[in-house]
């Protein structure tokens, strides 16, 4: 095996490994925020399921906006490759 045939292995497993990573960018924020909200809550005598509810909504958009940030930052790799791949046709 060559090592350009190497490289784009180990870049494939490193783009497949990252992408895996976009669950739990998601779900930990939720999750983490639902059991401190729960833990608030138990503590809090007469509070219901307030802070369980309310840190639910924000680790939902903690959770979206890791993605989204995630998701911009690729797109913006993407632009650079591209444009440096045009760049070095062009010469």
């Amino acid at each position: 095996m060559s090592i350009e045939q190497q490289r784009k292995k180990t870049k494939k497993y490193s783009r497949s490994l990252s992408l895996t990573t976009l669950g739990w960018e998601l779900a930990l924020p939720i999750f983490g925020g639902v059991l401190l909200g729960y833990q608030i809550d138990s503590k809090t005598a007469g509070s219901g399921y307030t802070f369980t509810f309310l840190l639910l909504l924000v680790g939902i958009f903690v959770g979206y906006y890791n993605l989204y940030k995630y998701i911009h930052l690729e797109m913006l790799r993407t632009k650079f490759k591209n444009r440096n791949t045009k760049n070095r046709s062009d010469e």
